[in-house]
């Protein structure tokens, strides 16, 4: 699809103005500087009731000024205006349906199945690009050909578009994005809209998981540094989460768990990416997490004594012995063993 400029699309709704109602990003040149022609970006987006957020997130995709851009919309059936706003610019996309589907992440490889761009990425119907990001990512590309998954600084927003912050991620190794406790909940993760990837890292590791409700995001990356796929930073805002009531981020911990579920059988199988030291320290981390958790809140719940209490967490220690390695766990057993003050 040809670079599109603001008198391309519909006007935008009055009272909109500014990226991406009545700015767009400058066209670029027909080819690179250096004659080769632009890498095809295929942006995937699912949706599903987003009426009053998806004409911004679709704009933003389509005023970027790439000049080869392939641009798919799945939508699961909304019940709103969701699919009114669709038709408004669908001579603009490469496909586009609104039909029921098994969920986020089935919409996700149903769209992803469709792209034949070498750098993909899916943006969700609330979520936004900023101007240049798709300029950024192909040049980026072309300077570090290797980099199989390639992610900027993310802007988070409030619902009305406000900025409230920016997440910058720092993970450059599998052994890294496995360690939810200090890498990934340290705020040194990817933010979803920030992230792309290559169509050769793609054809390794599959489809996203439709098993996983919140996280499939995180697994997918996961799994791409499993394989072996390289990092590749941009130190700019490529994109905006936003925060608003209905999205699924919003339960903390749930995500959570089912993050734990994923990484359990990389850091308990003998994988040859960790070292056995690395391992070890990390199924410490997700026992404390787990079944040390799990076991303390159910001795609190029982309102067991102190001595029953101990009896508890010294079985765990037999049975788990890589627990010691995590420092609040040895924390804990000090201040069980610690003499209760006296009153």
């Amino acid at each position: 699809m040809p670079s599109l400029t603001i008198t391309d699309l519909p006007p935008p709704p009055p009272g909109k103005s500014c990226w991406p109602w009545t700015v767009a990003t400058p066209p670029l040149p027909d080819t690179q500087p250096d004659g080769s022609p632009w890498p095809r970006i295929s942006i995937v987006t699912p949706s599903y009731n987003q009426g009053q957020f998806i004409e911004e997130t679709i704009r933003s995709v389509l005023l970027q000024g790439y000049p080869n851009l392939e641009y798919i919309i799945m939508d699961g059936g909304s019940t709103d205006n969701t699919v009114e706003i669709i038709r408004k610019y669908e001579r603009h996309l490469a496909h586009w349906v609104s039909e029921k589907d098994r969920g986020q992440s089935h919409a996700i490889n149903k769209g992803m199945a469709r792209a034949t761009g070498q750098i993909q990425a899916y943006l969700n119907s609330d979520d936004t690009y900023l101007q240049g990001a798709f300029a950024r990512v192909a040049d980026h590309a072309a300077k570090q050909p290797e980099a199989d998954l390639i992610h900027g600084r993310c802007r988070i927003s409030d619902e009305t578009g406000r900025k409230v912050g920016e997440r910058v991620g720092s993970i450059a190794t599998f052994d890294e994005i496995v360690d939810l406790w200090d890498v990934w909940w340290k705020q040194r993760n990817f933010v979803q809209p920030e992230v792309f990837w290559t169509s050769r890292v793609a054809s390794k590791v599959g489809p996203f998981r439709e098993d996983l409700y919140w996280v499939m995001d995180f697994d997918y990356w996961l799994r791409i540094l499993h394989a072996g796929g390289q990092v590749g930073c941009i130190d700019a805002e490529l994109a905006v989460f936003r925060q608003q009531p209905a999205q699924k981020s919003t339960q903390p911990e749930r995500t959570a768990a089912e993050l734990r579920d994923v990484v359990r059988p990389y850091i308990f199988a003998n994988n040859t990416l960790l070292g056995r030291s690395r391992r070890v320290r990390l199924q410490g981390k997700w026992l404390f997490d787990t079944v040390f958790r799990e076991q303390a809140q159910r001795s609190v719940e029982l309102h067991e004594s102190r001595l029953r209490r101990w009896g508890r967490l010294a079985k765990i220690m037999l049975q788990h012995p890589q627990l010691v390695t995590f420092p609040p766990f040895r924390q804990r057993v000090w201040s069980a063993l610690m003499p209760a003050p006296q009153k």
